[in-house]
């Protein structure tokens, strides 16, 4: 994946969409049983109206027939104020509501005597009226008496989307409120998983196991992770071992090449340099903490780098080098002395080599920047230099693992190794207390 996935992310949206599809689906639930109950609360008041003008229409045997005025709403009496009524035989309209003033109201003729009707006409003022309606049999000649209440639906619509409105309120309020409980639920829930991290993150810095009490979940992969940690402290102690007896057995030879090969011009100084190699490593295997928990320790850079200036500048006294040494008394770095020593000497070294004159050394807090004014190195020549051993070009005397060892050892201690090309258009290494996001690369050993 090109993006960082969450956990944090993943169980938020999985609560959020079950929360909007629960929300989702009550509030249609909802919304739809009051618009039916609006609708049914609606039709009934209409059948109470219409009841109510039946009960005052007096039909006879003769011609007249008397209304009287239905009472219980005022609003028949406010012209088109959305509430009619209205009787008519079929000839013509005998009585109507004071609010249908001139106006008539549609009415249906296909329907049975006695039963009911109920449908949707326009008002006077275009209003959306819903028409119920009863015929009565006026005579044994089948002459039937249309009455008819209407009520303007405007009301009950509204009344529905007032509701739909406070519903929708209501319901994203409420969702808003639980995607927060969610979020707090989900950084407490984590917070071990933190914790863990930050114990994880410790033992760069010198811790030996995690400890410290974590939920039932996580205990089992705490546990488990402390085996591994405890697994890879004895392999470490069995290679230390190892190293440590391989740097042993090979003093006695070393001191016999150099009591025998003492006199042979070039001998000498090399089968010194690999006994200090070997009593450095020595030293290393003998210590009891690891380079990883000394990561902890601040080295002071000054003195370290006017060491290795001095040595360097006897090592390569015949070729008047112009090193120059930039480190503020307050910089210094992370790490173990020794083997920081062996990255800025192999880096200096390499540098030494390779310099047509000069050499540039700066240093900051966290930071080493080694650069030459030598050949640099192309694109193919780095790729090539990367594999461990490989020598670029054997006039130059080397084993071709300078670089490398400084690569694994800035690897080893969690460092970010960058290459790239000075001012004066040779090689520029800088070493730097920032973790890199992948293995560092190692583009050119030119030993």
């Amino acid at each position: 994946m090109t993006a960082r996935d969450s956990l944090h992310r993943r169980l938020i949206l999985g609560a959020g969409a079950w929360v909007v599809l629960a929300l989702g689906i009550g509030g249609w639930v909802l919304s739809h049983a009051f618009a039916d109950s609006a609708e049914q609360a609606f039709v009934r008041r209409l059948d109470t109206h219409l009841r109510a003008l039946l009960a005052v229409v007096e039909p006879e045997n003769g011609n007249p027939i008397s209304v009287g005025r239905p009472a219980g709403e005022p609003r028949f009496e406010q012209p088109y104020s959305g509430w009619y009524w209205q009787v008519s035989d079929g000839a013509g309209i005998n009585a109507r509501s004071r609010s249908l003033w001139d106006f008539a109201l549609p009415m249906a003729t296909d329907g049975m005597a006695g039963s009911i009707q109920m449908h949707r006409e326009s008002g006077p003022r275009g209003q959306n009226l819903e028409v119920m309606e009863r015929d009565l049999l006026l005579d044994e000649s089948g002459r039937r008496l249309h009455v008819a209440v209407a009520g303007d639906r405007a009301e009950v619509e509204e009344e529905i989307r007032r509701f739909r409105l406070l519903l929708t309120l209501s319901l994203g309020g409420l969702g808003l409120g639980l995607l927060a409980a969610v979020a707090v639920q989900v950084s407490y829930g984590l917070r071990p998983l933190r914790r863990l991290e930050d114990e994880l993150d410790q033992l760069t810095h010198g811790a030996g196991r995690l400890d410290g009490a974590y939920p039932q979940e996580i205990a089992p992969l705490v546990e488990a992770m402390n085996r591994v940690l405890e697994h890879d402290d004895r392999l470490i102690r069995h290679a230390r071992n190892h190293l440590g007896n391989l740097a042993h057995a090979l003093k006695t030879p070393l001191a016999v090449l150099r009591t025998e090969c003492g006199a042979i011009p070039g001998v000498a100084p090399q089968v010194e340099r690999v006994s200090r190699l070997i009593d450095l490593h020595l030293a290393r295997a003998g210590s009891e903490a690891s380079s990883s928990r000394a990561m902890g320790r601040r080295v002071p850079l000054a003195p370290l780098l006017a060491d290795l200036d001095g040595a360097l500048r006897k090592v390569y006294a015949e070729r008047r080098l112009d090193i120059t040494i930039d480190s503020p008394p307050e910089a210094d770095f992370a790490g173990e002395p020794d083997d920081l020593a062996e990255m800025v000497g192999n880096l200096m070294d390499n540098a030494c080599k390779w310099a047509a004159t000069r050499v540039r050394v700066s240093a900051r807090r966290g930071m080493i920047r080694v650069e030459d004014d030598g050949p640099g190195l192309t694109a193919e020549q780095a790729e090539a230099a990367a594999r461990r051993g490989i020598r670029l070009d054997e006039s130059v005397p080397g084993s071709g693992l300078g670089l490398a060892i400084v690569a694994d050892l800035a690897a080893l201690g969690g460092l970010k190794l960058g290459f790239g090309r000075s001012p004066w258009g040779g090689l520029a290494v800088s070493l730097t207390e920032e973790a890199a996001d992948m293995a560092p690369r190692r583009p050119d050993d030119r030993e």
